[in-house]
């Protein structure tokens, strides 16, 4: 039987210059909508706080594809400006939360690979 893995998102292939589309991102998509939503703060206090109940909840197989969708996004052309990175995550994806730079990224990526 052979053991079917998960690719990263395909915006990995895409080229230089071009927009990331929500459907590359199943896993951030599906984090941010589920635990940065427009009431995170009430629930979580942080995006960091946010992140270690998604490692709590989520199984390693979730939790490596949302590191690996963070790291293609944080290196994507599109997280260089900030107003392109808020309308991608905010508006494409869903969030409730507002990422004011490439490194809120960062800060997420973190915590989800410790939890690796």
């Amino acid at each position: 039987m052979t053991r079917r893995t998960t690719r990263g998102p395909k915006l990995l292939k895409t080229a230089a210059g071009s927009s990331p589309r929500a459907a590359e991102f199943p896993a951030l998509a599906g984090f941010v909508r589920g635990y940065l939503h427009q009431d995170f703060p009430e629930v979580h206090g942080s995006i960091v706080a946010a992140a270690a109940a998604f490692c709590a909840d989520a199984g390693a197989e979730e939790r490596r594809q949302l590191a690996v969708e963070l790291e293609a996004l944080s290196n994507h052309d599109i997280s260089r400006s900030s107003r392109q990175l808020r309308r991608f995550v905010v508006g494409d994806l869903g969030s409730g939360w507002t990422p004011t730079s490439r490194d809120d990224l960062v800060v997420l990526l973190g915590v989800i690979r410790a939890s690796i």
